[in-house]
C-alpha cells in the first residue's frame, strides 16, 4: 500500500517515543508523516505540527490534519525550522540514517529529536555517513533496542527496531539559559521542592554550570603554561591539563567529554543528597545508575531534576512491589523449607514464605575472627537482599528505615547521635553473637548464624509476615492468604483458597 517501505507507527511505539516530553503548545517536525499516525497523537497532547510526506495520496491525509511544508524532507532548510521544538519520525528504514542526519542539520539549538530506524543501522557503521551519525548520537544522546516493534502492527516486520533521543545542544550564552528558576517565581517548576531542599539543588547546578564555563578558560591556561615550559622540560614529569585520575595515560580530556562525566556526577550527588539508598533497593539503585547514563544529553536544569525527582518518588509503589515479589522469590528459591509450597513453588500460585526461613552462604568461618562469634561474608549478595527486604517492609509498616537501621548512641555532650548503618556486617561487630544463638537484629527480623554459612531468619511480628505475603500475592495475583482468626479456640487447621490457615 503506497510504497514498499510505508510502515504506520503503532500507537505503543508513539507512546515510547513521546514519553517524559512536554508537548503541549510546542511546535512539533514531522518528517515522514505517512497517515498521520504521529500527528494525530502529538496533535491530541496539545502540539502545533507541520509535516513532509512524499506519496500524494497520503499528503490529502496529512494536509487535512496539519500544515503541509513540503513533500521532500531533504529540501526543508534550517530556515523553515528554525521554529521547531522536537522532530519526531519513523523514516524509510532503507535510509533512516541519512533521514537522522538531516534532522540533525537543520534542527535549531535545543530541538530534540526522536527517531525510529533499523537496529543493525546502528550496529554496523560500516559508512561514513553512519559513523558521523554513530557520533552525533554518542555526544548527544542515546538509543536503545526496543525488539521486534512492528511484529503486531498494522503493517508488520521482523525488523530489529532502535529508537534514537537526541538534544541538539545550545551554545554560546544560550548554553546554560533555563537552567535556573526561582522557588518564588514558579510554584509549578518548584513543587518538586518538598522532595529536596531548593538551595541544595541550586547549589549542584551552580557548580555544574560554572565547572564547565571555566573548562575552556582553565584548558587554555593549561596550553600556554605547557608550551612556556616545553622548551625546559625534559627532567620534569609534571604536565598540564585535565586527565583521567585513574589512568593519566589517557588522552587528554575535552569539553564535550568534561561536560558529560560531570553531569553524571552531578546526577549521583542529587541521590547522595536524597541519601536515596534508604528508600531504594539494590536493584532500583542500578535502574537509577543506568538512569543517570541514559540522561547524559539532557540538561541539567533545576527543572529536570525536580521533574525527575517527582517521577522517581512517584513510582515508589510501584518499586517497593518490585522489590517485594523478587524478595519473596529469592527467598522461596533458596532452599525447599522457606515455602509451604517446597520445590513446587515456581508452579504453586497458592503458597506463602514461611515465618522462618533460611539464607545460605551468608556467614563465614575466619580463624582470625573469635572462633565462636558469628561473622558475615563481606559483599555477600545475601546480606544485599535481605536489606532490601527491610526497606520493603518498612514501606508497607509505614516505619522510618533510619529508626529501624541505624544505630542510636550519646556522645560526650550527653546528645543523642546517630551511628552507622546496622547492616549485618555491622550488626555482628557491634553485637558479638555465639553460632547458633537466636538475636534480635531490627524490628522486623530475629536471626542466628551457623558456621555451615547458612542464616536462619524469623518475622518477629506474625501480622508483618502475613501482610509480606498478602502483598506479593495480590501483586502475583494469586489467593491472598487470610489472617488469623483469633476468635477460634484450638489448632484448628482449614484450607482456605489452597492455604493450610492455623486458627
Amino acid at each position: 500500500m503506497f510504497d514498499p517501505e510505508f510502515y504506520p507507527t503503532p500507537r505503543r511505539i508513539i507512546d515510547l517515543m513521546v514519553l517524559g516530553l512536554d508537548l503541549n503548545d510546542k511546535t512539533v517536525l514531522e518528517p515522514s508523516a505517512g497517515k498521520g499516525d504521529i500527528v494525530d497523537y502529538v496533535k491530541k497532547l496539545g502540539a502545533k505540527v507541520i509535516a513532509c510526506e512524499k506519496d500524494a495520496d497520503l499528503q490529502k491525509i496529512v494536509g487535512g490534519m496539519c500544515r503541509f511544508l513540503k513533500p521532500d524532507f531533504f529540501d526543508v532548510t534550517a530556515e523553515e525550522v528554525s521554529h521547531v521544538d522536537c522532530i519526531l519520525m519513523n523514516p524509510p528504514f532503507s535510509n533512516a540514517d541519512r533521514h537522522i542526519q538531516h534532522a540533525w542539520d537543520i534542527a535549531p539549538e535545543g530541538c530534540q529529536i526522536i527517531a525510529l530506524c533499523n537496529v543493525e543501522t546502528l550496529k554496523n557503521s560500516w559508512s561514513t555517513r553512519r559513523e558521523v551519525l554513530a557520533g552525533i548520537i554518542e555526544k548527544n544522546g542515546n538509543w536503545r533496542d526496543i525488539g521486534d516493534a512492528f511484529s503486531t502492527a498494522e503493517r508488520k516486520t521482523d525488523a530489529k527496531v532502535a529508537l534514537v533521543n537526541l538534544l541538539k545542544p545550545k551554545t554560546g550564552e544560550d548554553e546554560f539559559s533555563n537552567y535556573f528558576f526561582d522557588a518564588e517565581d514558579d510554584d509549578e517548576q518548584s513543587a518538586g521542592a518538598g522532595i529536596m531542599k531548593h538551595n541544595d539543588i541550586r547549589e549542584i547546578v551552580n557548580r555544574y554550570v560554572g565547572a564547565v564555563r571555566m573548562f575552556e578558560s582553565v584548558m587554555a591556561s593549561n596550553k600556554a603554561i605547557n608550551n612556556l615550559i616545553n622548551p625546559i622540560s625534559s627532567g620534569l614529569n609534571i604536565s598540564f591539563g585535565a586527565h583521567n585520575t585513574r589512568d593519566r595515560y589517557t588522552s587528554e580530556i575535552t569539553r564535550d567529554v568534561f561536560k558529560k562525566e560531570l553531569q553524571k556526577s552531578a546526577w549521583r550527588s542529587v541521590f547522595d543528597k536524597m541519601k536515596m539508598d534508604k528508600y531504594v533497593t539494590s536493584g532500583v539503585m542500578a535502574d537509577v545508575n543506568k538512569f543517570v547514563e541514559q540522561q547524559q544529553h539532557i540538561p541539567f536544569t533545576m527543572s529536570n531534576i525536580f521533574k525527575m525527582l517527582e517521577i522517581i518518588f512517584g513510582t515508589h509503589a510501584g518499586r517497593m512491589d518490585k522489590a517485594l515479589v523478587e524478595v519473596f522469590d529469592r527467598i522461596c528459591s533458596l532452599s525447599a523449607d522457606n515455602s509451604e509450597a517446597g520445590e513446587k513453588w515456581k508452579t504453586n500460585s497458592n503458597y506463602k514464605v514461611n515465618r522462618r526461613f533460611i539464607d545460605t552462604y551468608i556467614c563465614e568461618h575466619d580463624n582470625r575472627w573469635p572462633s565462636d562469634h558469628v561473622k558475615i561474608r563481606i559483599g555477600s549478595r545475601s546480606e544485599s537482599l535481605i536489606e532490601d527486604a527491610v526497606k520493603a517492609l518498612c514501606f508497607i509498616t509505614g516505619k522510618n528505615y533510619d529508626d529501624v537501621m541505624y544505630y542510636e548512641y550519646i556522645d560526650s555532650s550527653g546528645d543523642k547521635q546517630r551511628g552507622s548503618r546496622k547492616s549485618l556486617y555491622n550488626f555482628f561487630h557491634h553485637e558479638p553473637t555465639l553460632w547458633g544463638q537466636w538475636v534480635q537484629w531490627n524490628d522486623f527480623f530475629r536471626i542466628r548464624g551457623y558456621k555451615k554459612g547458612t542464616m536462619h531468619f524469623e518475622f518477629i511480628d506474625e501480622n508483618v509476615w502475613m501482610e509480606f505475603n498478602r502483598r506479593v500475592s495480590k501483586i502475583k495475583g494469586w489467593a491472598i492468604p487470610q489472617k488469623t482468626n483469633s476468635k477460634t479456640k484450638g489448632t484448628e487447621r482449614t484450607k482456605t483458597a489452597g492455604l493450610e490457615i492455623f486458627h
